[in-house]
């Protein structure tokens, strides 16, 4: 339940190589991105681990965006589990965990739902009617 969270994900630019600083050289390792199927990695492994009840990484709806507002931009909706598996591309990328959804917001991230998802709306509008009521 809840609201949306939006997770802008890690960017390591310029990180220097402490193994070189050791031998007194100024050197810095290539940029690294997080991609949204490791940020989803890591979130199932964290609530696998801590047993929280934040999310059901099989139930959870999840949005992963990739170069937003390029012509390349990507964004697809699914479960945690199933935005490991999606090839998001290039960076940078973000991830909205979703919180309770509007039937208009459904309608919308229908459109970009990975094919063949488990994430059940009519679930989560039932859900949604329990926790109101």
């Amino acid at each position: 339940g809840g609201m949306h969270t939006l997770c802008l994900l890690d960017i390591k630019v310029k990180e220097p190589d402490f193994e070189q600083m050791k031998k007194g050289k100024q050197v810095f390792l290539p940029p690294r991105f997080m991609s949204v199927n490791m940020a989803a990695s890591q979130l199932v492994e964290a609530e696998e681990t801590l047993k929280q009840g934040a999310y059901d990484a099989g139930k959870t709806l999840c949005v992963g965006l990739a170069r937003l507002g390029q012509v390349t931009q990507q964004i697809v909706a699914g479960t945690l589990s199933e935005l490991q598996a999606v090839d998001f591309g290039e960076p940078l990328h973000s991830l909205i965990v979703c919180g309770e959804l509007h039937e208009l917001e459904m309608e919308v991230l229908k459109e970009y739902l990975v094919e063949g998802s488990t994430f059940d709306a009519k679930e989560e509008s039932k859900a949604e009617a329990n926790h109101d009521g």
